[in-house]
């Protein structure tokens, strides 16, 4: 199973002369690189064999080559170095500027790994257990709602769930046993066990000064209270992409970071609606630079802080785009970069104002989760098969009321919540089929339902779970566990008592 894709930025080089890029006046944005005595020091850009190599122009930095190097590089270890992982790294292609690098995670030996900690460390008292676990909380930088998640992690501390958080997830497994195997009927679980994760790698040549491509940029923001800071900051890079080897473009990635580092708390709550919107009614995702611009853009003009509904703010802006089918680049003066996705104006139109905090209710009840694309597959076959089913389906609803209902209050046992819960709990077993049983009962169920204590109970205000959002978190948090080093964190612990 893989989730969603995480990109990264490495700097292998300095550029510290502009004289040494040239425009190819080919296209937009594409430029190539003359060598200068510097950057023929660094191996990931130049070797003395390149001079002999009668189909390589030695003039300018082949990137296509640079890409090639830095997988065999130092700057590699940063990403390949992790115990009990199975790193695979693809071969870059010449069009894209990043090299992907998969990590896949081995989810079967989780409950082994767990059990070996908790046995290894018997003697770790639950205030121990307390500091690990805080150790997780705080060491990321997340909002609410994946603070909530994180908090689903707590019994994998030896820590107990609330208790009515417990009970919930308690009903939901009951629900969850006594249908399952239906959705494996439809759904062929995966006979890889693993849980895999993408990161999208791009080595990079950083300037060192300020190009005359941002001249523009520059000129607007000079006197912007929060953006002007911007302005010591040189962290425009150029990434190799395009049809020939010597071909770099700007990427402003790096710039777009620190502006939204900088977001306030009505800024990144917008950043946040609109990435949900994006998955939920758009199906992508706001590494879409389409979408990226549009929230730049409305924090650099707006200053959201006055507005009640600030996602009534991005609506109107949006209608606007779509209207005149413009967006001006972010950073590059002239430039459209407006980008039609499928029904994007009729979906946009489909947002009343007058409903509006309705709407933006309904995104916070639908949190964004790492398999949400094949999730997406699996629920619409899952409520296919239950509409040709009308007996079956009426049964389940009824074990639902009973089973389910009862310790929601906000449950509304629809068709939809009841197969999202069943869809969301499946990608704990997505596993082998001989090993379903053991797999799931030796942690997963163990992990939610069996800390009915009271020598400790975590401090939490109570949250008004859905059904099926408990069973997405719940799903979730055992994905964050996964990828987490637990003995490195045990140890740093005990050596910083």
């Amino acid at each position: 199973m893989k989730t969603e894709i995480d990109k990264q930025i490495v700097i292998v080089a300095q550029l510290d002369d502009e004289q040494c890029i040239e425009s190819t006046k080919e296209k937009l944005n594409e430029q190539k690189i003359r060598f200068n005595k510097h950057l023929k020091t660094i191996p990931e850009l130049y070797s003395q064999d390149d001079d002999d190599d009668d189909d390589h122009n030695s003039e300018y930095i082949d990137g296509f080559r640079m890409k090639c190097r830095f997988m065999k590089s130092n700057h590699m270890l940063l990403f390949t170095n992790e115990q009990d992982r199975l790193i695979e790294i693809t071969e870059p292609t010449r069009r894209h500027p990043y090299i992907d690098v998969h990590k896949h995670y081995p989810i079967n030996s989780f409950d082994l790994c767990m059990l070996s900690i908790r046995l290894t460390h018997k003697s770790m008292s639950v205030n121990d257990w307390w500091t690990l676990f805080k150790t997780l909380i705080t060491t990321s930088n997340v909002d609410s709602n994946e603070k909530q998640i994180q908090l689903l992690c707590a019994p994998a501390f030896n820590l107990p769930l609330p208790k009515q958080i417990a009970l919930q997830s308690a009903c939901l497994i009951e629900f969850y046993e006594k249908f399952k195997t239906t959705i494996f009927s439809i759904y062929r679980p995966s006979t890889s066990s693993l849980l895999s994760t993408i990161s999208h790698i791009t080595p990079a040549i950083q300037l060192s000064f300020r190009p005359k491509i941002l001249q523009w940029f520059d000129e607007r923001i000079q006197n912007h209270k929060r953006l002007k800071d911007l302005l010591n900051n040189n962290c425009l890079c150029l990434v190799a992409c395009g049809s020939k080897k010597t071909s770099f473009q700007y990427d402003f990635s790096l710039i777009e970071f620190h502006i939204i580092k900088q977001f306030n708390a009505s800024e990144s709550q917008l950043n946040i609606l609109v990435k949900k919107f994006a998955m939920k009614y758009l199906h992508c995702s706001l590494d879409n630079y389409f979408l990226r611009t549009t929230i730049l853009w409305i924090c650099e003009i707006h200053d959201l802080e006055n507005y009640h509904d600030i996602f009534e703010v991005w609506i109107s802006f949006m209608r606007d785009v779509c209207r005149k089918r413009f967006l001006e680049h972010y950073f590059l003066e002239n430039v459209n970069i407006y980008e039609r996705h499928s029904g994007l104006e009729d979906i946009i139109n489909t947002v009343d104002y007058k409903n509006i905090d309705l709407f933006v209710e309904k995104l916070e009840e639908n949190l964004i989760f790492p398999y949400f694309h094949q999730y997406n597959d699996r629920l619409k076959n899952l409520i296919k098969f239950f509409e040709s089913q009308p007996v079956l389906a009426f049964k389940m609803k009824v074990i639902y009321n009973v089973i389910v209902k009862s310790k929601f209050f906000n449950a509304d046992n629809s068709l939809h919540e009841m197969c999202s819960i069943l869809c969301h709990l499946s990608f704990l077993e997505d596993n082998d089929l001989g090993h379903i049983i053991d797999f799931w009962s030796q942690q997963w169920k163990p992990l939610f339902i069996n800390f009915d204590r009271d020598d400790i109970v975590l401090q939490q205000p109570s949250v008004g779970y859905q059904p099926n959002q408990l069973a997405q978190q719940m799903t979730t948090s055992v994905f964050k566990l996964i990828q987490i080093d637990l003995n490195q964190m045990i140890n740093s612990i005990q050596s910083n008592p």
